[in-house]
């Protein structure tokens, strides 16, 4: 009893336009130039069925057997042998970016290993399952050697020994640090605006923040302004004083 035909999908269908660059094997016409259809290289009443390598692009007049050029049976050995050699190729391919993945993701740990180990120098224990996520994303991102330098430059700057207090802060900050080296990296001055703010933050109990960058983006302009403007945040005692320091000098 001769094989029931099943419809090919137009999923498979476009599979198979695809694979044959939307070109008629038989004649070599291709679309829009002619209606292209999918044809059975061995018949569906012969045991043919809708696998991708039994099926072919024909134009509308071939696939009525009104073409001029039928597919040999070397062709149609030629045109499988094809398909499983780009089939192996993409199998190799799928092997080189698995073992690629694989070995960024060692790199990775390895990473996070390192910050670890300059965890450890401070008494702290290895990051937690939270922790490294967090650390590898901020890697990828923005480059381990930045990010372990703003682990040093948080330490030297708010770890205080024995202070369990100012350990936390020092890990709480290296994420706003790199942030704030990427900013000093793409705009100098805007980073030193932060710089400032960062300043009055951490010494007055009060500023009015937006006054403050007012100020800021219409009197820092060099790296000269900032000096100045570093001078008065750490000699202020309070925003009123540093406000009258700004307005003395810029006004």
């Amino acid at each position: 009893m001769p094989n029931k035909r099943k419809s090919i999908t137009k999923k498979l269908r476009f599979e198979v336009f695809k694979r044959d660059s939307f070109t008629c094997q038989y004649c070599g016409e291709s679309a829009p130039d002619v209606i292209l259809e999918v044809d059975h290289v061995n018949p569906v009443k012969r045991g043919g069925e809708n696998e991708i390598l039994n099926l072919v692009t024909a134009c509308f007049d071939c696939n009525r057997g009104k073409g001029k050029h039928p597919l040999s049976e070397n062709d149609t050995l030629k045109k499988q042998k094809e398909q499983l050699d780009e089939l192996n190729i993409k199998r190799e391919q799928l092997k080189l970016l698995m073992n690629w993945k694989k070995e960024l993701n060692n790199i990775a740990d390895e990473q996070i290993g390192y910050i670890n180990d300059f965890l450890s120098g401070y008494g702290l224990g290895s990051l937690t399952e939270f922790g490294a996520k967090k650390y590898k994303r901020l890697i990828k991102n923005n480059g381990f050697k930045l990010v372990y330098d703003c682990f040093e430059i948080s330490f030297d700057q708010y770890y205080v020994e024995d202070d369990r207090e100012s350990l936390e802060k020092a890990i709480r900050f290296v994420e706003k640090i790199v942030r704030n080296k990427k900013l000093e990296q793409k705009d100098p001055i805007a980073a030193k605006r932060y710089y400032i703010r960062g300043i009055l933050k951490n010494r007055l109990g009060y500023f009015n923040e937006k006054r403050l960058w007012a100020m800021l983006i219409k009197h820092l302009k060099s790296m000269d302004d900032y000096a100045i403007f570093e001078g008065y945040a750490k000699e202020c005692r309070n925003w009123s004083e540093f406000v009258e320091m700004v307005e003395e000098n810029y006004l």
